[in-house]
């Protein structure tokens, strides 16, 4: 599946214009060294690295077709967006935008679906990465085109059944809401394996570092704290639509998947849950 990825993002100059609003790219920058699988990007396990993240066949370097960086600071008003993207994009079939200036977001359907892409996602790792109305006119753009769209807050929220081409993005990619899958021992957590990853890798750190743990609600301090120490990214500004932090929806998906792979090993575990995932439809 050939995709082209979006940002804003680069260094910030030390003055800028006051009507500009400024992008920053560390989550730009995650999600691409995740998919290429780029060599030592994930350290945390130091001397005890067992490189399990090769074993994935993790590297979608192939698969992009463009990274088209945009300028970090941009105006808050923009004359043409696609002065600066371009009036034509690469031949791709998903599009992903990362942090972009809303005017781009707005624009990007149409010159985007003109270029054979069928699905756009635009997650928001920070409450104001992508506004409502925004939403709502990017989701009626692309349904006029026949496109599937996706607004995941966080990314790792991306759960099937929004549109097919949504659903083929994440089987292809597997990444979204994180799967896992246990083998037991006696009284222990043997093996873990992956079976869809948070758009960061973070999903792969947190299941090196479950082998051998209780299958209690103690392991939730196991997947709190790999998951923070991968690190986890994004805002923990309080986001007024979830009613709760962005990062800390992130532990709650990783929560989650640990509870669903318990139940399906035959172990049944309450551990940490938020009202938020109830709106968030999980």
């Amino acid at each position: 599946m050939r995709l082209l990825v979006i940002y804003c993002g680069g260094p910030l100059p030390p003055r800028r214009d006051p009507f500009s609003v400024a992008f920053e790219d560390t989550f730009a920058l995650r999600f691409l060294s995740h998919l290429v699988n780029e060599e030592g990007y994930c350290n945390g396990c130091g001397v005890l690295c067992d490189h399990c993240r090769d074993t994935y066949g993790i590297d979608f370097s192939g698969d992009i077709v463009d990274i088209l960086q945009l300028p970090s600071v941009l105006p808050y008003y923009l004359d043409d967006p696609l002065d600066l993207m371009g009036k034509t994009l690469p031949l791709h079939e998903a599009t992903v935008a990362v942090n972009v200036h809303q005017e781009v977001l707005l624009s990007l359907p149409r010159v985007a679906a003109a270029a054979g892409s069928r699905v756009l996602i635009a997650p928001s790792e920070a409450p104001g990465w992508v506004g409502r109305w925004v939403r709502g006119q990017v989701r009626k753009a692309c349904r006029e085109l026949g496109m599937g769209c996706a607004f995941p807050k966080p990314f790792c929220s991306l759960a099937p059944g929004v549109h097919p081409a949504v659903d083929e993005f994440m089987d292809y990619f597997r990444i979204g809401r994180p799967r896992l899958e246990l083998v037991m021992g006696d009284g222990y957590i043997r093996d873990v394996k992956v079976l869809r990853s948070a758009p960061c890798g973070n999903t792969y750190y947190v299941a090196f570092n479950l082998k051998g743990a209780p299958p209690d609600p103690s392991v939730a301090e196991t997947v709190a704290k790999y998951w923070h120490s991968f690190p986890c990214v994004a805002s923990m500004e309080m986001d007024g639509e979830l009613g709760e932090t962005i990062l800390h929806m992130g532990g709650f998906m990783h929560y989650r998947a640990m509870q669903e792979a318990l139940a399906a090993a035959g172990v049944e575990v309450e551990l940490p849950t938020s009202p938020a995932l109830a709106r968030l439809g999980a």
